[in-house]
């Protein structure tokens, strides 16, 4: 669909800003529908999953060492770690963990974004700052969750094919500073001014999946601070502009060439858009390569291929595709460009049959030289393929052999919204990555109580389970 930037919000209408405050404040959790709740925990689970099994990458090691050199002391968790600190801090190592090596939710069909990464890490670390239930914890979470995909619809594609902003910062802010909000128990006026604030913290580019640099995992990490931030100040009594999302300068016009921001306020509070568009990532590489994995999986289950088979690889690709993972090439210096490389990650796919976190390691141990593996990156090609879209995330993969035959197929990325996965797989995801770092015991523990997260009485009782306990 086509975005209209001449669909400004008159000033006679209620700001966005203060319709989202006004159904965030008053939302109970029996408001929200129940396959919201259920996908919220899943979600939860998910980030809780990526945050403790990523914690000691060497990005997280710095946003760490930073938050213990120039921190406050506070009560919330460095999750995975003996360290308490101010909620601000931790929500900055938390959400740089949890989105530090691609294997976080994102948000498709037309609302592509990061929810997971900064929704969560904010939830748990204010929550634990205010001693929060279960059940505060979860109504804000599903706030915040459906926040960030009503932001991705009023402004993707625009704001990062056209603009080069990265989602996750740009939209997360705001969540975040609802959230916060909310679990901080502020009236609907601190809450008007917190997303006013929010939105002089939205930020982060994309130019790491041209040139890159490391500086893109920590983009949650800003998002979070950035926003409890913004409410902090809202609540010390700093003003903002209401209609800093919808306005002449505000966060849409500044950020997008294309914008609709009725997707901001209509039906807001009667229709979830969360569980429609949001996914689950079964491999550790940019959300948008993931369909064309599929889709070799697919030729591969019909037909006996092997890499020497191969005479050339084309990707068939919606245009957001071929910008964020085209411009790498099919020789990465780093994890980042190794996982935003369609060419190598296809070959690595079809050389080693795998996508998954150790596979990548394996490779930087090794300064991703492999001669299979660039042979067969060398014969990648993409193109623009009408029937995948931005609406309609397929992927396509034709292979020409060299016996002369032609085998293609599509498919959709398997956990998103055209190929989900069920509830046990989500489950078995986590219990892999947290088993691997704390054991099948807490592994089992914590899952059973994100899954009952309603019944909890302090959400302490779920982050003290992995203080200190890793390897």
């Amino acid at each position: 669909m086509s975005k209209d930037r001449k669909a400004m919000q008159p000033s006679t209408i209620q700001p966005a800003a203060r319709h989202l405050a006004e159904w965030a404040i008053s939302t109970r959790l029996s408001d929200i529908d129940p396959a919201m709740l259920e996908r919220s925990k899943l979600h939860l689970l998910d980030q809780v999953g990526a945050q403790v099994s990523c914690r000691n990458l060497p990005t997280c090691r710095i946003s760490q060492d930073y938050v213990m050199r120039f921190g406050l002391p506070g009560v919330s968790s460095i999750l995975g770690t003996a360290h308490r600190v101010d909620a601000e801090y931790a929500g900055f190592a938390n959400g740089t963990a949890g989105s530090s090596f691609e294997i976080d939710d994102y948000g498709g069909k037309g609302a592509n974004s990061h929810p997971g990464c900064t929704v969560v890490p904010a939830a748990l670390a204010i929550g634990e700052a205010v001693k929060a239930s279960g059940a505060n914890v979860l109504r804000a979470a599903a706030i915040g969750f459906e926040t960030v995909i009503r932001l991705a619809l009023a402004s993707m594609p625009s704001l990062l094919l056209e603009r080069g902003f990265h989602h996750t910062g740009a939209l997360g802010v705001f969540a975040v500073a609802l959230e916060s909000a909310m679990l901080e128990g502020d009236d609907v006026e601190t809450a008007v001014n917190a997303l006013a604030i929010a939105g002089s913290h939205a930020s982060g580019t994309t130019e790491f999946a041209q040139s890159g640099g490391e500086v893109k995992r920590v983009h949650a990490g800003i998002s979070v601070a950035g926003g409890i931030r913004a409410a902090r100040l809202a609540r010390l009594g700093l003003s903002g502009p209401p209609t800093i999302l919808e306005g002449k300068r505000g966060f849409l016009q500044a950020f997008c060439n294309d914008f609709e921001p009725s997707y901001l306020t209509e039906r807001l509070g009667s229709h979830w858009h969360f569980p429609e568009r949001i996914a689950i990532k079964l491999f550790a590489s940019c959300a948008l390569m993931q369909p064309h994995f599929a889709a070799l999986d697919k030729i591969r289950a019909r037909h006996k291929v092997v890499a020497n088979d191969i005479e050339e690889v084309l990707l068939g690709c919606d245009p957001l595709a071929y910008v964020h993972t085209g411009a790498v090439g099919p020789r990465p210096s780093d994890v980042l460009g190794a996982q935003f490389s369609a060419q190598y990650g296809m070959a690595m796919r079809i050389v080693k049959g795998k996508n998954d976190v150790g596979s990548y390691l394996d490779l930087e141990a090794v300064e991703f030289e492999d001669a299979a593996i660039h042979a067969m990156a060398d014969r990648v090609r993409m193109e623009h393929d009408s029937e995948c879209t931005f609406e309609n995330p397929l992927g396509r993969v034709t292979l020409r052999l060299r016996d002369g035959r032609t085998l293609t197929d599509s498919a959709y990325a398997p956990g998103s919204p055209g190929n989900p996965v069920t509830r046990d797989d989500i489950e078995q995801k986590y219990l892999d990555l947290v088993s691997r770092e704390f054991g099948r015991e807490i592994a089992i523990e914590s899952l059973n109580l994100i899954m009952r997260l309603e019944e909890v009485r302090d959400i302490g009782e779920l982050t003290r389970l992995f203080e200190g306990a890793g390897r």
